[in-house]
């Protein structure tokens, strides 16, 4: 008796505890799908050297996306010499909600020994949900090229990111 009524009290925690993120993640990707469905945004370009702190041979680009003064929603290009990223990061009240970063590869012609610079594949996309400062799920698919496979250790620097984006935007 008392080992079904702890089972039934873990399974009920359990399922608490992940309806909660499930909900929350669900909020997250309506709250992304309405920012990126919004086309009255104000924006402000950074290039290179304004946000790179080391320059890349395919250069970069940092584009904030602002609604009534307030940012919401930032992109990042950085591009090297066979691929290039994409980070999204999207904000509610200036906090990280959301990362969406993917990386896409040039083809490599064995028969002139370079890269094809036309042609792009994609080679990874990774997902990241935070609820407060905090991530509550990631995902990740395929494999990179130019940078560390994507992982859950990448999120101090995702939120360390978002802040330096907020502070340069605000120059």
């Amino acid at each position: 008796m008392r080992t079904t009524i702890l089972t039934q009290t873990f399974f009920f925690l359990t399922t608490l505890l992940f309806g909660q993120s499930g909900d929350k993640v669900e909020q997250i990707r309506k709250t992304v799908e309405q920012i990126n469905k919004e086309t009255t945004y104000t924006t402000k370009t950074l290039d290179n050297e304004q946000f790179l702190e080391q320059m890349t041979d395919g250069g970069g680009q940092l584009t904030g996306y602002f609604k009534n003064g307030q940012l919401v929603k930032v992109w990042e290009r950085v591009g090297l010499s066979s691929c290039v990223t994409n980070y999204e990061y999207y904000l509610q009240d200036n906090i990280l909600i959301f990362v969406y970063g993917q990386e896409k590869v040039f083809a490599y012609v064995d028969s002139i020994g370079s890269f094809d610079f036309m042609t792009q594949t994609l080679g990874m996309e990774c997902r990241f949900y935070f609820d407060n400062g905090k991530l509550i799920k990631s995902k990740f698919t395929g494999q990179t090229r130019c940078s560390n496979p994507p992982s859950d250790t990448q999120v101090p620097d995702l939120l360390a990111d978002t802040k330096r984006y907020l502070d340069l935007f605000k120059k």
